[in-house]
C-alpha cells in the first residue's frame, strides 16, 4: 500500500530549531560531559562571551582526547587485559582540559531564515547529525536529524 506524500509546507529553521545549550572555550571537559549527559545530547556549540560561535564539541571529541595516542593507531587491542586500568589516568587528565583543546572549529551551521532543505543539505554534505543555527555569527539554536524528520513528517 503506497502512502500519500506529506503535503509540502514551507518549513524554516526557526520552526524546527531548539534552544542550543552552549559552553565557553574555557569550560572543563568534565563539565561538558555532565551537560551532554544531563541534556541527552551528543554535542554543544562553543561560544565566546558575546555568544559568537567559535567551535563545536561532541562526546566523540572528548573520548578521543581521553585515549592514549597508541590506542588510536591500533586496530586491535586484544593484547591489553580487560582489567587493565592503565588508561584511567588519561581520562582524568582529559577531564580537566578546557574544551578549546578538543573542540573542532569547523562547525556545520545554517543562518536563521533558511529552509529545512538547507539544514538537510548541510547535514548530508558535512556528515553530521546536528547543525548550529546562527544569526549574524551568534548562536540562536540547533537542529538535529530527529527534529528535522519530525518537522518534515508533521510529528509533534
Amino acid at each position: 500500500m503506497d502512502r500519500e506524500p506529506a503535503p509540502r509546507r514551507n518549513i524554516r529553521v526557526e520552526d524546527v530549531m531548539r534552544t542550543a545549550v552552549s559552553v565557553t572555550p574555557e569550560t572543563p571537559a568534565r563539565e561538558v560531559l555532565k551537560i551532554l549527559r544531563d541534556n541527552n545530547i551528543p554535542g554543544v556549540p562553543v561560544v565566546n562571551e558575546a555568544g559568537e560561535l567559535e567551535g563545536f564539541v561532541t562526546d566523540g571529541h572528548l573520548m578521543d582526547s581521553a585515549l592514549p595516542r597508541y590506542m588510536k593507531m591500533m586496530g586491535n587491542l586484544s593484547f591489553v587485559p580487560d582489567d587493565a586500568d592503565e588508561w584511567v589516568h588519561y581520562l582524568t587528565d582529559a577531564a580537566d582540559k578546557p574544551v578549546r583543546e578538543v573542540m573542532t572549529t569547523k562547525v556545520s551551521q545554517v543562518p536563521l531564515g533558511r529552509s529545512e532543505l538547507a539544514v538537510a543539505h548541510r547535514m548530508v554534505h558535512d556528515g553530521v547529525s546536528s547543525v548550529v543555527i546562527t544569526d549574524g555569527g551568534s548562536v540562536v539554536g540547533i537542529v538535529n536529524r530527529l527534529d528535522l524528520y519530525a518537522a518534515i513528517e508533521g510529528i509533534e
